[in-house]
Order: structure tokens, then sequence, then C-alpha cells
């Protein structure tokens, strides 16, 4: 079990450096292709995923009630937090200057769809018991 932990410390941090690159890159204004295109789509909802399901190091778990829900399962957070990231990316279909301003790209869909995939099977299938069977861990 300590290993799986470790394993989601370093995603943690991985997913977190990653973030924080693309966010610094863009408020820069710099034209970095994927890493100021994508980088933050494919980022932010697994850093979530990872954050609501309880799996980020101690000082990083969630304390509002809204995402220990949201983490209950690792079905419930993979698909809550791939609707809601779809959610903002459609608003900019017809609010380009909204709450999420922007302009709509559908790969930016298919980032969210990755990124959460990957940490769901992850989370779901990366630690059987040797039966096949998982032994996730949930929030709250």
């Amino acid at each position: 079990m300590k290993e799986r932990s470790q394993l989601w410390t370093l995603c943690y941090w991985v997913l977190m450096g990653a973030f924080l690159l693309s966010a610094a890159l863009n408020l820069l204004h710099v034209r970095g292709g994927f890493l100021t295109s994508h980088l933050a789509d494919l980022t932010v909802p697994s850093l979530l995923y990872v954050v609501s399901r309880g799996l980020a190091p101690e000082g990083a778990r969630p304390s509002i009630p809204l995402m220990r829900w949201v983490g209950h399962t690792p079905e419930r957070a993979a698909i809550f937090l791939f609707l809601a990231s779809s959610v903002t990316e459609l608003s900019q279909v017809f609010w380009p200057r909204g709450l999420f301003a922007g302009r709509y790209d559908p790969w930016d869909i298919v980032a969210y769809g990755v990124g959460l995939s990957i940490c769901y099977g992850v989370d779901k299938y990366g630690n059987t018991n040797g039966n096949g069977t998982s032994r996730t861990r949930t929030a709250g």
C-alpha cells in the first residue's frame, strides 16, 4: 500500500508542476504549442481527480464536502469531472467572453478524457489483490 501512496504523491506533484508550467507560459503570453494549448486541459481534471479521491499528499486532500462527495468512488470522480470540464468547454461556444472565456476546441475535451481515463484506470485497476479485484481507496 505504501508504494501506491508514493505513486499517487508523485502523480500529484507531476500534475501540479505541469499545470503551473502551463499557467506560467500562458500568463507570459508564450506560444508554446501543446504546452500552452492542451497541457492544462490534460492536467487540471486529472489533478482534481487525484485530490477529490483523497490520493494526494496529506495537506492537499479535500476538506470541502463537495470534493469528498465527488471523489467517493473512482467512477463518480471520473464521470463528474469529465462532464464538468466538458461543460466549461462547451460554454465557450455560446459565451466566449464568459466565466470560462476562450475558444471552443474539441481537442480540449479529448484531453480531459485522456487524463481522467489514465487516472481512473490506475486508481481502479492499478493495484489488484491477485484475483483481479482492486483495492481502491475512497475519500471520506
